[in-house]
């Protein structure tokens, strides 16, 4: 027995503690009686002694209310680390009043009270703890009515903003209403985690997985999970909606015949080979001359090859002719000596338009003004 089960008997939550469950990777599970009904009590482990550590990527998105503890979290301190391993724990409470509100198939959460969380113990069909469905054989019938079930409860989930983020058959209970989801710490915002796209296809395909196991024919369903994406990003998915069914698969090609690599010393084949569609060349008969066979040909002018074979050649009609007296052509006239160059005439000098000024006159010759003797200081006497 455990000290939050100690802590619980004490405190008068429970009646009676009747045994523990199952153990698993991140609590234990007991059954636990209060007020003549059983019930499961859900013991977290702390984050020293359990397996599952990593959980950074799941908290991804979580809010605190309080600022200050917010802060505290953030900054990795004691009280920090305290704050953010009881939001943990209490993350699977509030997913599952959630889930159970939307029409989720969830065990019932009755309380969680220091740190045990206490819940309706489901049940199977022969009246006793119901068996995750890893333990549970399928034929093909019940394989795809519990495909069909389990992803309307995971469209479901993800119309309340919610993604399971470790769902696969341990984590499902083959119950009597039908299969119950269960463990829920890992819970994942859809809208604020940036691999929100990751964990539902690979809860999608965990669910998948087992079901093809018991019929083959599901896995055409595996583009499900993208269309049911599509439909949240696009903001249209509903707890009714229904991926479109699968399109059927094109026929398979048929693949030519490879051909054979012939060797450079075997011999090629003797079969000829036909071209285009026309098929096999068949055997002519006598062939019946053609119309420009028939008619008859003129002498051929020989060619120059002949030419050249035969020798000297006959005069033409041209050269057979005789020909007149050819008159003399007359002489051509004496070319005479061009004329002698005459010198260049030289050019004349340059001449500017405008007129030189004329001279100032000085100082001395203009009668009202005082000579330069006029104009001399006297010394000074010292």
């Amino acid at each position: 027995m455990s000290d939050s089960l100690d802590l619980l008997l004490a405190d008068g939550v429970i009646d009676e503690v009747l045994g523990r469950l199952k153990s698993g990777k991140e609590a234990d599970i007991s059954l636990v009686s209060q007020r003549g009904q059983v019930l499961a009590a859900k013991v977290y482990k702390d984050r020293a002694t359990r397996s599952f550590k990593n959980n950074a990527e799941y908290k991804e998105g979580r809010k605190t209310r309080n600022s200050r503890t917010a802060r505290a979290m953030e900054s990795g301190g004691r009280f920090g680390r305290e704050a953010a391993e009881e939001a943990w724990k209490t993350a699977e409470s509030q997913a599952l009043g959630t889930l159970l509100a939307a029409g989720v198939r969830v065990p019932k959460p009755v309380m969680f009270y220091e740190g045990v969380l206490l819940m309706e113990l489901v049940m199977g069909a022969d009246g006793r703890p119901a068996s995750r469905l890893i333990d549970v054989a399928l034929d093909p019938a019940a394989a795809k009515a519990m495909f069909i079930d389990l992803r309307g409860q995971i469209i479901t989930m993800l119309s309340c903003g919610l993604i399971h983020g470790d769902l696969s058959p341990y984590n499902i209970l083959a119950g009597a209403a039908g299969p119950t989801i269960i463990d829920f710490p890992q819970v994942i915002s859809a809208a604020h985690s940036s691999r929100a796209q990751f964990f539902f296809q690979r809860d999608f395909d965990n669910v998948l997985r087992y079901v093809v196991g018991a019929d083959p024919a599901l896995a055409k369903h595996a583009s499900d999970a993208q269309a049911i994406w599509r439909a949240y990003t696009g903001r249209f998915l509903t707890p009714e909606f229904v991926p479109p069914p699968p399109r059927p698969a094109p026929p398979p090609r048929a693949r030519p015949e490879p051909r054979r690599n012939e060797g450079w010393n075997e011999p090629r084949r003797s079969e000829p080979r036909f071209e285009g569609r026309r098929g096999p060349p068949q055997a002519r008969g006598p062939q019946q001359p053609s119309m420009r066979d028939q008619q008859p040909r003129g002498p051929q002018q020989p060619s120059m090859r002949e030419h050249q074979a035969r020798g000297p050649q006959q005069p033409s009609m041209r050269d057979q002719q005789p020909r007149g007296p050819q008159q003399p052509r007359a002489p051509l006239p004496p070319r005479t000596a061009p004329p002698p160059r005459t010198a260049p005439t030289p050019r004349p000098a340059y001449q500017s338009p405008r007129a030189a000024p004329p001279p100032r006159p000085s100082s001395d010759d203009h009668p009202s003004s005082p000579g330069r003797a006029q104009r001399r200081r006297p010394r000074r006497r010292g």
